[in-house]
């Protein structure tokens, strides 16, 4: 009965944790929650992007790495992940660990991270963030880097590639692309 009783207690405090690593990964992103973008579409947003072998691919706010994971595997690329939430960042970590590719991934606020050696940035953000991060791009990124963008637009930015990945032509399965 004691083991039982351990088992749940440690059940409890793990559910907790990861609970609250959720929420200050909210707050401290300025309210990103994680939800992964649909694995349909990878091969459609890096051929959308023209993700070449060698070349280096941000992704903010990775969650669990998926889509790094593919670039690498697939298409040779170098893949630097940021996740702040303590759950997907340390599933993204074993992942990586099993599949033996390219890609590092940092608890970190992306908002923080140098996009100055990036080639590609993959977002998968809500517009609010997308604004924010308009700037730091201009700021930041090469002549040469692109961001690729999964359902949410640049605000102030006309996409140069649009690519819809569904039928009913709704924001989710968009991808736009923004050459800087």
């Amino acid at each position: 009965m004691i083991y039982i009783l351990i088992i749940m207690l440690i059940i409890s405090i793990v559910t907790t944790i990861m609970m609250l690593s959720i929420i200050w990964g909210l707050v401290a992103t300025g309210g990103v929650p994680f939800i992964s973008t649909n694995k349909k579409d990878f091969k459609a947003i890096l051929q959308a992007v023209e993700l070449k072998p060698k070349e280096t691919i941000y992704d903010l706010g990775c969650g669990k790495a998926h889509l790094l994971i593919y670039a690498s595997k697939y298409f040779g690329a170098k893949g630097i992940g940021y996740e702040l939430t303590l759950w997907p960042y340390l599933w993204a970590k074993l992942k990586i660990y099993f599949t033996k590719t390219g890609v590092d991934i940092f608890r970190q606020n992306f908002f923080k991270a140098d996009l100055t050696k990036a080639d590609v940035v993959f977002c998968y953000l809500f517009p609010e963030v997308m604004a924010k991060l308009e700037t730091k791009f201009e700021k930041e990124l090469k002549p040469t880097s692109r961001v690729v963008s999964y359902a949410f637009k640049l605000p102030n930015k006309v996409a140069d590639k649009t690519v819809i990945t569904n039928d009913d032509n709704t924001e989710l399965g968009k991808i736009y692309v923004y050459q800087y």
